[in-house]
């Protein structure tokens, strides 16, 4: 495949993508975007990310979300291209099709509950039970275990963290974003990268030397993990908004950990929108797993095949405790 080079043109562009499609995706024409966002106007605008600003539209007899990328981000619309066009799960954002005309264009599926971290920290979202928090991080877990053990070749999303975690009707997860995921052979060793990604969700290796494997996905779903936990940020911010005395969610959770009672700690740390609706055993093994999946050393953290096991039997214990527990009623012992 051709190299993309600040040199390669709209045409080379249109090429490479034509070279990489499948017959699941459809070429939109620039006119068919144009038409169906009333020419991109702000109120069709749902959203704005890192390479580009997403509209909602309807088309093909779907609810779509288009994202208009910049002609500078090539490299990442046809990344995503790549991996959406051959990758299907249903824990995976759907791609509907894309164009290259005039700017580059991804259209998707719409997802209409918005995205996780949306739910854990925004305003107008209904607070996320228990049970709710386990299915969703068992559904992330599920599409990223796809991608990385289930694919030829295998792939490394890169850029995993609440917001791209989408929330739809139902309250089940998709994972989103593919524009920085790299393809790696199956036992592969780890790749040297630039480092491009969300500070918070970086672990040691990558931050050092640009090491790319599939643990770094396995970090950063710990931290998501922990965020679901506490709806804290990935970085956490003194009360009064300034940068100084930030610290990160895994450090907090370290030391929470280490301490002579870890258990008074974590309470103090649980969303206090769960109220007392969670069981207590439960919170423990979602933060020990967190734990492993954060380890300092990448060959320490577990695959996400095994994650997911992890929160299967999570799953099963906070469906007991909904069916226990209609009400914010507390019986757990000891608390």
């Amino acid at each position: 495949m051709q190299k993309v080079t600040p040199s390669t043109t709209q045409a080379d562009i249109a090429s490479l993508a034509a070279g990489i499609t499948v017959d699941k995706s459809v070429e939109f024409t620039y006119q068919e975007l144009f038409n169906a966002t009333e020419g991109f106007n702000i109120t069709h605008k749902i959203g704005q990310g890192g390479f580009g600003a997403v509209y909602y539209a309807e088309l093909v007899g779907e609810k779509a979300a288009i994202k208009k990328m910049d002609m500078q981000a090539t490299q990442e619309f046809l990344a995503e291209l790549k991996v959406l066009t051959h990758v299907h799960h249903l824990n995976l954002v759907r791609l509907i099709g894309y164009c290259t005309e005039s700017s580059l264009f991804l259209v998707y599926e719409f997802i209409e509950n918005g995205n996780l971290s949306q739910h854990l920290r925004g305003t107008g979202y209904e607070p996320l039970s228990w049970a709710e928090s386990v299915r969703i991080a068992l559904d992330s877990a599920r599409g990223l275990e796809y991608i990385h053990e289930h694919t030829v070749p295998v792939y490394i999303h890169r850029d995993i963290k609440s917001a791209n975690i989408l929330i739809d009707k139902n309250t089940r997860a998709k994972v989103a974003d593919f524009g920085l995921t790299k393809l790696t052979e199956v036992g592969g060793a780890s790749l040297q990268t630039r480092v491009v990604r969300t500070f918070g969700y970086m672990p040691p290796e990558y931050v050092r030397y640009g090491d790319v494997s599939r643990k770094v996905d396995v970090y950063a779903f710990g931290v998501v993990l922990y965020e679901l936990i506490s709806a804290k940020d990935a970085i956490v911010r003194p009360t009064d908004g300034s940068a100084s005395g930030s610290r990160g969610l895994v450090y907090l959770f370290e030391e929470t950990l280490t301490a002579s009672d870890p258990k008074e700690g974590l309470q103090k740390l649980i969303d206090p929108k769960l109220g007392d609706d969670y069981p207590m055993d439960a919170i423990l093994m979602m933060t020990h797993l967190a734990n492993a999946c954060t380890e300092e050393d990448p060959k320490m953290r577990p695959t996400m095949r095994s994650v997911v096991v992890v929160l299967m039997t999570l799953s099963s214990m906070s469906e007991l405790w909904d069916m226990k527990n209609p009400g914010l009623v507390n019986i757990m012992s000891g608390r």
